[in-house]
């Protein structure tokens, strides 16, 4: 029998260790390990948002007088609870929908289902970290035979404001904007500018954020008459706080799309939704929205929630629920680069960074949902 030298058998067995890995295959970058963020009390956690090295997280403890709770989440990691009073029975049971927070002002929206038919009875909070109260409104201010859903909260520059839809003067439910006069929240007529549906198109908002002077609401449009049929992503624009609204269909949408969650940025925005029925991404840079191309054909169903995509050292991120594997996508070239996350499970809501920690918020059902953290560093 012929002796092979060892150098020879140990050159040949690496060339069949490489071969096993795919020739040609590029290597998969590591997965994100994130740790799970333990709650005071038995909180869940509902939704986030933050600012700077604060991270507020809105939760639910049921059984409590107080339903909907507070929780300041600061740079060293220690956990507060902020204050928060209830004023009216609806307010004492809401699950928050909303929190916008802007390192000093808090403006908070929440809902629970109630009445005869079951509809959401909503309630507004305001205040600080040192504090947040509802604001008692009348119950025609969101309620009533013309109402239809509330979607966000938003603080701009001039102030805050509240987005939903409600019924249209000419045909289904204009996107609508309230703004604080006093102590009362009063809807703007959405008549004659880019909010109002018409018989061309029916407009739905899903999302809303501050951007820049004013607001961006994101949605999708049921195109009507001449200009087509189908479902479009859509996005609503105003330039100064409530005025100067103007409406962009958005890119390279296919039959039927919609966008579901958006965040803005000091030079940008990005917008989450679906283009028929998977994952799509459109990145708002110089004035002009386009969609990132090369995703992941990761489903979305139509009671899928998604988290926005966020910005960090100039490049996109965005979080995605592949088969309930939670994934990490960013934009690399003309693509994107694709990385497991160990920890998180089920549907990622919502995503947010503060100080150096990335946060998670992720679960199989909005009633079950788990806060996750990894450092930044992590995602480089």
């Amino acid at each position: 029998m012929r002796r092979w030298p060892i150098a020879f058998l140990l050159v040949a067995a690496l060339v069949v260790i490489a071969g096993g890995c795919g020739a040609g295959e590029p290597s998969r970058p590591p997965g994100v390990a994130f740790t799970k963020v333990e709650l005071p009390g038995g909180a869940a956690a509902v939704v986030l948002s933050a600012s700077e090295d604060t991270l507020l997280i809105g939760v639910r403890r049921p059984g409590q007088p107080v339903v909907p709770g507070l929780l300041r989440l600061d740079g060293q990691g220690a956990i507060n609870e902020v204050p928060v009073q209830g004023v009216t029975p609806y307010g004492l049971l809401a699950r928050w929908r909303s929190i916008a927070f802007d390192g000093e002002r808090i403006l908070a929206l929440g809902g629970e289902r109630g009445g005869a038919h079951g509809h959401v009875r909503w309630s507004v909070w305001s205040g600080s970290t040192d504090g947040l109260d509802e604001q008692r409104q009348g119950f025609s201010t969101f309620g009533g035979y013309e109402a239809g859903d509330m979607v966000d909260a938003v603080l701009a520059p001039a102030g805050g404001a509240l987005v939903g839809a409600w019924a249209s003067a000419r045909l289904g439910f204009d996107v609508a904007v309230w703004t604080l006069q006093g102590e009362d929240w009063i809807r703007q007529s959405s008549a004659g500018t880019a909010l109002e549906s018409s018989e061309t198109g029916l407009g739905f908002p899903m999302a809303a954020a501050s951007v820049g002077d004013g607001i961006l609401v994101a949605g999708w449009q049921v195109r009507l008459g001449a200009g087509g049929s189908g479902q479009q992503p859509v996005v609503w624009q105003s330039s100064s706080f409530n005025t100067g609204w103007t409406a962009t269909a958005l890119p390279d949408a296919g039959d039927l799309a919609a966008a579901l969650a958006v965040r803005c940025w000091s030079d940008g925005c990005g917008v989450a939704g679906r283009v028929d029925g998977k994952l799509a991404v459109w990145q708002l840079s110089g004035g002009a929205w386009a969609r990132r191309p090369g995703l992941p054909p990761v489903p979305v169903g139509d009671r899928d929630r998604l988290a926005a995509p966020i910005e960090l050292g100039g490049q996109l991120f965005q979080p995605m629920s592949d088969g309930g594997q939670v994934k990490l996508a960013r934009v690399d070239g003309d693509g994107w680069a694709v990385r497991t996350v160990d920890g998180p499970a089920g549907t990622v809501t919502a995503m947010a960074v503060a100080g150096d920690s990335v946060y998670l918020l992720a679960g199989p059902d909005e009633d079950s949902q788990t806060l996750w953290r990894a450092d930044l560093t992590a995602l480089r």
